[in-house]
């Protein structure tokens, strides 16, 4: 072979080899990232799954996995922080991607999951008009999922307990709320405990729906069902990274 054909067929080669820039490559890079982000949280290691759905959804802001993976992972560690300053920031940055996740598949029911999730989080760290459009919002996009996918346990949970917070809110906070800003949905404890029953029975190893159904119960005077959930969910084996967490809110919620 030649030189000059060498070099030609050099090229060709060279020319065929994707980018490592390449939106295809980029794209391949964050699925990978993604699944080791995965397998750090089977080990429960939230800070390197949190750092790897960071850098899947840099390197794919148009991944959708990435997105509310990572707007998940944050949730996650803001409600594992005690800091209620690094909790507020967690919850803000929580906020775009999940937003991200609904625009880039608005007929999924993850992103919306996450995204009320997001904002009913960050309700908490805000005040007057905010603080209700984004409680309103968490009822919107919970419903959003549902209605996209009736087996979302986890928009069940943040129904249940949007409908709880709302239901215990003085009545008047509330009034002077919907005098400011205008009525406010309806809500109350029986639809919250009716939404968390319905997260448990889709998702009955899951610890959180039974410790917040636990609570709703509580809340509800209903002490022996109350109890019962708390139970329930300590006896649960450990599957999520924030398990520990609950069944510490189990145990000291427990009425003797």
């Amino acid at each position: 072979m030649s030189r000059s054909v060498w070099l030609v067929a050099l090229l060709v080669v060279v020319a065929s080899v994707p980018d490592a820039t390449s939106p295809a490559r980029a794209a391949e890079t964050a699925a990978t990232t993604i699944a080791a982000g995965e397998a750090a949280l089977a080990k429960f290691d939230l800070t390197t799954a949190l750092a790897a759905y960071r850098d899947a959804h840099r390197l794919a802001p148009e991944n959708y996995e990435a997105a509310w993976k990572l707007a998940r992972a944050l949730c996650d560690q803001a409600t594992l922080t005690k800091d209620r300053v690094e909790q507020k920031r967690l919850c803000v940055e929580a906020e775009a991607p999940a937003r991200e996740a609904v625009r880039l598949n608005p007929n999924d029911s993850k992103g919306h999951a996450y995204l009320a999730i997001a904002v009913g989080k960050l309700a908490l760290y805000e005040g007057g008009k905010r603080k209700v459009e984004l409680s309103n919002e968490v009822k919107s996009e919970a419903e959003k999922a549902i209605a996209l996918n009736p087996k979302e346990d986890l928009a069940y949970h943040v129904l249940g307990i949007w409908n709880r917070e709302m239901a215990e809110l003085n009545w008047m906070l509330r009034t002077f709320a919907e005098l400011l800003y205008g009525k406010l949905p309806s809500a109350s404890l029986a639809k919250a405990i009716s939404d968390l029953r319905r997260a448990t029975e889709l998702a009955p190893d899951v610890v959180p729906h039974h410790v917040e159904l636990g609570i709703t119960l509580k809340a509800a005077r209903q002490y022996p069902e109350a109890n019962e959930q708390f139970d329930k969910a300590l006896s649960l084996p450990k599957s999520w990274v924030t398990d520990d967490y609950y069944k510490e809110l189990a145990q000291a919620n427990y009425r003797k």
